[in-house]
């Protein structure tokens, strides 16, 4: 994690503690989730049922710009222990364009909401990532390094596009050669 990021960080983790959330540093920035592996959440996910899980993956590439990339995953339960699933499906997002409403007083870490105040959905998360970020001046931005799957896939339509045009060229040019000819 870069210097820079550290407090934004650091102020993300306070804001988590005692909630369902964590934030976890990554060799990019930081992680926030659900704490599945604490058992003291589990009788509320379960109420709630919990279906779907967001991880948002944060980096900071400048001192006045984030990015989020988010990673959803289906939920399995076992009993009353959740376990997730891949399922392949992430957002990158480029604006910030979410609200400070909802239940997060990032100013105040001590303000723990009330356990009904949960949604456990996609924007709960992402309001508590962008309520600390305001509070640095830090600007949303397009994340940088979307992970190799993207880069794979783009590189994937790019070739097959290049493909498509290559074969569609070679198809007129026959038909117009053989147009030719046959006058």
């Amino acid at each position: 994690m870069s210097p820079h990021a550290r407090p934004f960080f650091d102020h993300v983790a306070r804001v988590c503690v005692g909630t369902p959330y964590k934030a976890t540093e990554t060799s990019r920035g930081f992680d926030v989730e659900l704490d599945l592996n604490d058992p003291q959440w589990h009788p509320q996910l379960q109420k709630a049922k919990l279906s779907w899980v967001f991880t948002y993956h944060v980096s900071t590439p400048s001192r006045h710009s984030y990015a989020i990339i988010e990673d959803t995953r289906s939920i399995v339960w076992f009993g009353d222990v959740p376990h997730t699933q891949r399922t392949g499906v992430r957002r990158i997002e480029a604006k910030d364009e979410q609200t400070d409403q909802g239940m997060w007083t990032v100013h105040d870490p001590e303000a723990v909401p009330d356990l009904d105040q949960y949604r456990f959905d996609a924007e709960e998360g992402r309001t508590l990532i962008t309520s600390v970020a305001r509070l640095y001046a830090l600007q949303q931005r397009g994340a940088r390094h979307e992970g190799a799957g993207f880069s794979v896939a783009v590189g994937l339509v790019v070739t097959l596009s290049v493909i498509a045009t290559v074969i569609g060229l070679a198809v007129i040019l026959n038909l117009l050669g053989t147009f030719d000819a046959s006058m």
